[in-house]
């Protein structure tokens, strides 16, 4: 019996299995999404039925009602406000989706799977390209396949799953044979770059501090630092426009949630109440408790963000004895693998595992030869760290740099089978 062909075809039904039934148990809620999740459906059927990003004249459920009866396929609606309180990559998607297929709920779930098929393939092209061995390749596509925190968040239609997409598409594009030699290469990694910035802005900073160490570690030259900073930009200047324009404001705004996630990473809550699991426990509005300027701003989208941002300053001006602690507190928070605040249920075990295992792995690939996986470790951590500081992380957030975590583990993987399972080297670690 060939182990090379049983194996994977053992561990290729398991993968099967999870997700049939990951997507079972999506179909069975689909009709109980909220919050963020109902948003970025809100804003894709905006889109399609008047042509606005933003919102609809309709109560909280009104909308998943339609879906549920089918009304929603001939049923006119009114646009109520533009929007830009969530990033457009993922709610264009789900129009485009929709635009296609029809306005059903199952075709979201349907196409996150297929994605995430297609996330596989990428993570096995992406160590296949790096001449890793047959088994650590097996391992670690297979530990991609069945995250829990894919399976976790691909039950929903939260936007984590398709950055985690992209951040693997970003890993297939920079780890390519002499890719960053070529300027239509650097333009590849730029431009999903920028996606990654406009479908979930707390990795702002992740792209532009990957083209900053390729930089640094001479992995690319200026000129390449240049193109693929202009590239980066395209997407997310863009949109920062079209915010200019039709929210008609002079603030560069990417989305205008940016001053309550600053509150709620900076009032005196935070020390209390914030964890890694629960991240957003601490209430915004503490900020504008001692703020005596609230009447100076409009009640729309924009100056409430404003109004939030100048709070939060206020209130770090004013307690700047709390500075350094909130800090530390976001950061350790950030850092930390292990759960903060206890979840029941086996996927949430499993993500914790994971954690633990990607952490280490992140310091791993640091004291490695291949400047790549070090350059994508210290752009992983600044930009956490730059992000925190200014906001608040959370499990949640963190869910699409599992792909690069699963990377670093699976260099963890072929280090450890070079070491006790053969003697020549063939991948560069």
């Amino acid at each position: 019996m060939n182990a090379k062909k049983v194996i994977p075809f053992f561990l290729a039904v398991i993968t099967l299995f999870i997700l049939i039934y990951n997507f079972r148990v999506a179909e069975k809620e689909k009709y109980k999404t909220y919050g963020d999740a109902l948003d970025y459906v809100h804003l894709a059927v905006s889109v399609l039925k008047t042509g606005n990003y933003g919102h609809l004249d309709l109560e909280y459920g009104d909308l998943l009602k339609d879906f549920k009866s089918g009304d929603i396929n001939n049923k006119d609606y009114a646009f109520k406000t533009y929007s830009t309180w969530r990033p457009p990559f993922w709610p264009y998607i789900i129009a485009s989706i929709f635009f296609l297929f029809g306005f059903k709920l199952t075709y979201l779930i349907i196409f996150k799977i297929l994605l995430h098929v297609l996330g596989c393939f990428l993570f096995f092209r992406t160590l296949k390209n790096l001449r890793f061995d047959y088994w650590p390749i097996v391992i670690s596509v297979f530990l991609y396949a069945v995250s829990p925190s894919w399976q976790i968040y691909s039950r929903v239609f939260l936007s984590e799953p398709i950055t985690l997409f992209l951040f693997t598409t970003f890993l297939y594009f920079i780890t390519q044979k002499k890719a960053l030699k070529s300027n239509k290469k650097i333009i590849q990694i730029a431009i999903v770059g920028g996606l990654i910035i406009v479908c979930h802005p707390y990795f702002l900073f992740f792209p532009f501090l990957a083209f900053l160490f390729l930089l640094v570690f001479k992995q690319i030259n200026f000129r390449s630092f240049i193109v693929g900073g202009i590239f980066m930009l395209i997407l997310p200047l863009s949109w920062v426009l079209r915010n200019c324009l039709v929210l008609e404001t002079n603030s560069l705004l990417l989305t205008t949630s940016t001053g309550a996630v600053m509150a709620k990473g900076w009032n005196k809550g935070v020390l209390k109440l914030h964890n890694n699991v629960n991240g957003d426990l601490a209430d915004e509005t503490l900020v504008l408790l001692h703020y005596e300027k609230q009447e100076n701003y409009e009640n729309n989208e924009v100056g409430k963000m404003q109004l939030y941002k100048d709070a939060t300053a206020n209130f770090i001006k004013t307690n700047k004895k709390l500075i350094l602690p909130i800090i530390f507190k976001k950061l350790k928070s950030a850092f930390n693998p292990l759960a903060e605040h206890s979840k029941a249920g086996v996927l949430e075990k499993g993500r914790v595992l994971y954690h633990v295992l990607g952490f280490l792995a992140m310091i791993f690939v640091l004291f490695l030869k291949n400047k790549i996986t070090r350059v994508l470790s210290l752009t992983l951590i600044f930009s956490t760290i730059c992000i925190t500081i200014i906001t608040y992380s959370g499990f949640r957030f963190r869910v699409p740099q599992s792909a690069l975590e699963l990377f670093f583990l699976a260099f963890v993987i072929q280090f450890i089978y070079i070491k006790f399972f053969r003697t020549s080297n063939r991948v560069t670690i």
